[in-house]
């Protein structure tokens, strides 16, 4: 089964974005609306979907779409498929729809979503999020910007991607060293004995 069927009923296409408010709006649900990368989901960032669920009662989530991504972090990432990604999310109880951004800001689907509270994480760069195009495009209709605390202080995305490349990168640095150097190692012991 391909990842968009599985995400049939959940997903939410950019065009149908305003569409999807307006039908919201009239069974008089809050929307709360969040969005990232969500590469290699961990435990941090399940906490924090699960703490902005509860600033409402519907929570849709951005997935950065693949290219949006490379133009922002290069070619190596993302490390998944957006489409798997978007997935991946489904099965958290807290994320009720995705929908996936195309370009590196979320401007236009705030616009046309249009949240009753956009969420991000308190972070470093969220320091200025008073000159965001998100913040702007928020109070532009009236919206709220809320931030949840980060929900992981030592695990990241990057921080386990390192891990994995660094642990792998060991094994093969020690593999090398002992077929490389193993022959200098018998000249020198044969050096020491004559």
């Amino acid at each position: 089964m391909k990842a968009r069927e599985m995400l049939k009923g959940r997903y939410i296409a950019p065009e149908d974005l305003s569409e999807f408010r307006k039908q919201t709006k009239k069974k008089n649900k809050k929307i709360v609306f969040t969005a990232g990368s969500w590469d290699l989901i961990h435990v941090g960032q399940m906490r924090y979907l699960a703490e902005a669920k509860k600033l409402g009662d519907i929570l849709v989530v951005g997935v950065n779409g693949n290219r949006a991504i490379r133009k922002v972090k290069g070619p190596n990432k993302p490390i998944l498929d957006e489409w798997i990604r978007a997935e991946t999310l489904m099965f958290l109880k807290s994320v009720d729809y995705v929908t996936i951004i195309e370009t590196p800001s979320c401007k236009t689907t705030v616009e046309l979503l249009k949240p009753d509270i956009f969420v991000s994480v308190v972070e470093d760069y969220t320091k200025n999020y008073k000159d965001s195009k998100e913040y702007k495009a928020v109070q532009e209709y009236g919206g709220k910007f809320e931030f949840v605390d980060r929900q992981s202080l030592f695990l990241s995305t990057t921080k386990i991607a390192e891990r994995v490349i660094g642990g792998q990168f060991a094994k093969i640095f020690q593999k090398y060293v002992e077929k490389e150097f193993a022959p200098i190692k018998e000249r020198f012991e044969k050096s020491e004995d004559e």
